[in-house]
């Protein structure tokens, strides 16, 4: 059991809602996942969860990581123009393809199920097709969004919890054009690739660690301090930047540098962070957190009891 003791899984399905209209987004310590869609039976390199998006949700998940290609060449007819959903090159189903409509749908049920929650939600373009200027927010635009804009909070901003209830956020990691960047969600594609958040500094909005190729696995090691040292950051820092700490990282070519034996090997180095420091942790973007019947998530959650009305709901 974690740091504090939840009545039922319902809890952490709407964690959120103990807290005041008035509290920052960025103020909060938040579970994700990284590359969640990828729960399905594919390749060992690829799958980074094992939990649906929508368990994920249920049990207190609110930032998914969603990375998005054009559709493969599939005999599934019925794809049209629809998004997949992918990690890196690969579909992150072997069987089926995954659509971003089948994935926002989930989304939004659950918003509609739990009015008072909130869920970060981070698109980004990957896959082996190339991307013209600007090409992949008209498609989301085009598709995704426009009609739907009530369900989504789009300004380019950080939100308190009471604009943001029943909603969508959008954490915008691709280009947009000028004229909509004020319509288009929060700009989230200006960190240094593979950082290692050392270069985070009071008074920005966003402070990012994601040290992401692991030459080998001697490596992993020093990821699980990079996680450790922007937690460290985060509870130090000024609440109005929003964290933002992947767990996770990767080497494709080695067995050992697999995403469900790094997320075991950095679990420990989290585990001791979350004992050592005081305050919010950030976003803590994770694979596989359903270790442990979901321990980590409920740990990550209890960094928030000082902010709620009344922890004991919580």
């Amino acid at each position: 059991m974690g740091l504090i003791s939840l009545k039922s899984n319902h809890s952490l399905a709407e964690w959120m809602s103990v807290f005041e209209d008035s509290v920052s987004l960025s103020a909060l310590s938040i579970p994700g996942t990284h590359n969640s869609a990828a729960h399905h039976l594919s390749f060992p390199s690829v799958r980074c969860q094992r939990a649906s998006i929508k368990k994920q949700l249920d049990n207190g998940i609110r930032f998914l990581d969603l990375r998005l290609s054009k559709p493969y060449t599939t005999l599934c007819t019925s794809f049209g123009n629809d998004l997949q959903v992918v990690h890196g090159a690969f579909p992150v189903a072997l069987l089926h393809p995954v659509k971003l409509s089948r994935v926002l749908n989930i989304v939004f049920e659950f918003l509609s199920a739990h009015p008072r929650e909130t869920i970060i939600v981070s698109l980004k373009n990957e896959g082996p097709f190339s991307w013209a200027p600007n090409e992949l927010s008209a498609m989301l635009w085009d598709g995704y969004i426009q009609q739907d804009q009530h369900k989504w909070f789009l300004e380019p901003r950080i939100p308190q919890l009471g604009e943001a209830r029943g909603r969508a956020i959008l954490f915008r990691r691709f280009g947009c054009p000028d004229d909509k960047r004020d319509t288009f969600g929060f700009p989230a594609i200006s960190w240094r690739y593979n950082t290692t958040g050392e270069d985070t500094v009071n008074g920005q909005l966003l402070a990012v660690q994601d040290f992401c190729e692991l030459p080998t696995s001697n490596a992993i090691k020093e990821k699980a301090l990079y996680v450790e040292l922007h937690m460290v950051r985060a509870s130090q820092m000024s609440s109005n930047t929003l964290f933002v700490n992947f767990t996770t990282a990767a080497n494709f070519w080695n067995p050992y540098c697999w995403p469900k034996d790094v997320a075991k090997a950095v679990r420990s180095g989290i585990d001791d962070a979350l004992k050592k420091t005081k305050g919010r942790c950030g976003i803590l973007v994770m694979d596989f957190p359903d270790n442990d019947n979901w321990v980590i998530v409920q740990n990550v959650v209890a960094r928030n009891n000082i902010l709620s009305r009344n922890a004991s709901d919580v």
